[in-house]
């Protein structure tokens, strides 16, 4: 008799496939437009380029979830699934899919290197419970094969997992097999994506949802409803809860309220219909959607004002968000779905201020987006196997001041170094923060240090050399230093680590060509233009910078003298950075060869503008002797 249930549940999926109507998300991360975390940590990493969603956890215990909203259709058929590489990592730990998460927890369904599976259900403020598992399962293909002769062999296995709803259970199904089901249980959340236990570097190759409630289109619909402009209410209270606060941006971690006015722009009127606000992004939760809003009799080219109240989360690092409005009938007949963008740390310039105080802030959507740097990263065929770099960061200090967004100037060039360059992870050393200090990155460059082990093999390969963070000369005024975690503002040059240091242990390796990028000053000054040092921010004209007379090395500084390295507030970057970063973006684009002579040429003429036009003095420096042989595009 135990057989006709394990049919029936063979059997089941094959219907409930065939009934799918919906594709609710169909994710080959050929871009990055759903919202995909991605970031890179001393804890993790996460990035999204050319169709795979690249993961890493890199410690050996815990585990971390990469989401995005996924709005399902509870009560509705409905299966997620995904397909992943392990490519290294612990094969007792595991990764998988995470469905149902919200503030109060999240279900997993997961498989490990050594061909177990399970299902765990996380509750907020109590400790995980196995639903399923932990279980062998013949279906899992293992990160090790034993071969003919009886020896073990590494490999990189690819699995795909489906967790699917039917007949209030749910199923769980490996490579296409079923291996088991539980009872269906309420979700704590909308949120759907993939998690990973332990130490682990995962590639994610797809990731679908797909219910069988399916909007019924109106016939005859001609109206066409567009998003044209939004007003932000910034740094007001509404009913105890603040809203915003009125430095006229949007901004992670706030709750905000946007006006969004849509426009007919069809050919006939629209009336009668509901519209819905949802997020595409993560990290966003959009609030009062049980308040029906209703379109009414708006005629073409008329508008139409909407409230949309969402809480953006402390962690969300992307530079847009995208929702879409549904607009549907009293039947719940779709009539179109429009899609929308909400511009986060754009300062917006104020249009009105009430007696209340409630300020609003217009803003074109047509408008540039000055966020473009940080979220498009335009592929190209550039050839960087053989190009290995090292980034070094530093925002926040043991005993210095904040270098002002040094860690999104690390996490946006370490994007461009694998997205637009194609310069592989594998070639990239990274130190961030408090993994920063004088001995992790003097560690780096040493005989037998990282840089050592990972180019070990190579001759005459390309080297890059990216600092952000701040700068000062020891107390003669002559000795331009890096700033690292634990250097001390009495005593740069011995705390800190000296340029000619720094180019010492560079010039030892091999190398065809040496680029060094340094966004920072050298006045001892923050980002802001405070001195942290006794000298009050004065470089002394003697200051000794390294002279380049090799045509292999390249060196760039922000600033090259008495000054400071400004800030642009609208991309979250130093401003040589945020240069550097749009002068990659264009060549790369045209498919264009970029030499340091144009990308200097480059930095320079929009620094200068930038810098006349805010009345502060700026002096991006180059010292290079082989301006059009170096290439960072070729």
């Amino acid at each position: 008799m135990r057989i006709l249930p394990t049919i029936i549940a063979l059997l089941l999926p094959l219907t409930i496939l065939s009934q799918v109507k919906e594709t609710i998300l169909n994710e080959h991360f050929l871009d990055n437009s759903v919202g995909w975390p991605e970031d890179i940590t001393n804890e993790f990493s996460a990035s999204v380029n050319g169709g795979t969603y690249y993961l890493s956890h890199k410690r050996a215990t815990g585990s971390k979830i990469f989401d995005v909203p996924v709005r399902m259709f509870l009560g509705d058929n409905y299966y997620i699934e995904t397909e992943g590489e392990l490519r290294a990592g612990s094969v007792e730990s595991g990764y998988g899919i995470v469905w149902g998460k919200g503030k109060g927890g999240y279900f997993t369904f997961a498989i490990t290197g050594s061909g177990k599976f399970f299902v765990r259900k996380m509750k907020a403020g109590h400790s995980g419970s196995f639903l399923l598992g932990p279980t062998p399962c013949k279906h899992i293909y293992k990160a090790t094969e034993v071969d003919k002769n009886g020896k073990k062999k590494i490999v990189k296995p690819v699995n795909k997992l489906r967790v699917q709803y039917a007949n209030d259970e749910i199923m769980f199904f490996i490579n296409d097999k079923y291996v088991g089901h539980i009872p269906n249980e309420l979700y704590f959340g909308n949120n759907a994506g993939v998690i990973l236990y332990g130490r682990q570097d995962v590639w994610i190759k797809n990731f679908g949802a797909f219910g069988t409630k399916s909007y019924e289109r109106i016939k005859g619909y001609n109206a066409a409803m567009r998003v044209i402009t939004y007003e932000i209410e910034d740094g007001i209270e509404e009913d105890g809860e603040r809203l915003g606060n009125g430095n006229y941006k949007a901004e992670p971690g706030e709750t905000i309220r946007l006006a969004v006015t849509m426009k007919n722009q069809g050919f006939a009127n629209c009336d009668g219909l509901k519209a819905t606000f949802y997020a595409v992004s993560g990290y966003v939760t959009v609030l009062d959607q049980d308040v029906p809003q209703y379109i009414h009799n708006v005629d073409r080219g008329h508008t139409q004002v909407f409230d949309l109240k969402f809480k953006v989360s402390a962690a969300c690092r992307v530079g847009q968000l995208k929702f879409n409005v549904d607009l549907t009938d009293s039947l719940g007949r779709l009539a179109e779905s429009v899609p929308m963008t909400v511009v986060l740390n754009t300062p917006i310039p104020p249009i009105n201020k009430d007696g209340e105080g409630k300020i609003s802030f217009t803003f074109n959507l047509k408008e540039a987006d000055y966020s473009d740097i940080n979220t498009a990263f335009p592929l190209t065929l550039n050839n960087a196997d053989e190009t290995y770099a090292v980034i070094v960061g530093v925002e926040s200090y043991m005993r210095l001041p904040k270098a002002k967004y040094a860690t999104n100037d690390t996490r946006i060039f370490y994007n461009y170094l694998v997205k637009v360059m194609n310069v592989p992870r594998g070639n990239i050393i990274h130190a961030l923060n408090h993994k920063a200090t004088m001995k992790d990155v003097v560690d780096i460059f040493k005989i037998g240090g990282e840089l050592q082990s990972r180019a070990y093999t190579k001759h005459g390969f390309d080297l890059i050399f990216y600092f952000t963070g701040l700068g000062a000369c020891d107390n003669g005024g002559t000795e331009p230093c890096l700033m690292l975690y634990d250097s001390n503002a009495a005593s740069p040059k011995e705390t800190g680590y000296p340029l000619s240091s720094l180019l010492k242990a560079l010039r030892g390796y091999d190398v065809h060509s040496l680029t060094c990028l340094f966004e920072t000053s050298f006045a001892g000054v923050d980002r802001d233009g405070v001195s942290f040092v006794k000298n009050d921010g004065v470089v002394k004209p003697s200051a000794a910078f390294p002279i380049v007379t090799d045509s292999r090395t390249c060196l760039m500084y922000a600033s090259g003298g008495d000054f400071t390295n400004p800030v642009v507030d609208q991309t979250s970057h130093g401003m040589f950075t945020h240069y550097l970063l749009s002068t990659l973006q264009t060549y790369a684009k045209s498919r264009t060869t970029l030499d340091i002579k144009h990308l200097y040429q480059n930095i320079y003429e929009r620094m200068e503008r930038d810098g006349t036009a805010h009345g502060i003095k700026v002096f991006p420096r180059m010292d290079c002797v082989n301006v059009d042989g170096i290439k960072l595009l070729k």
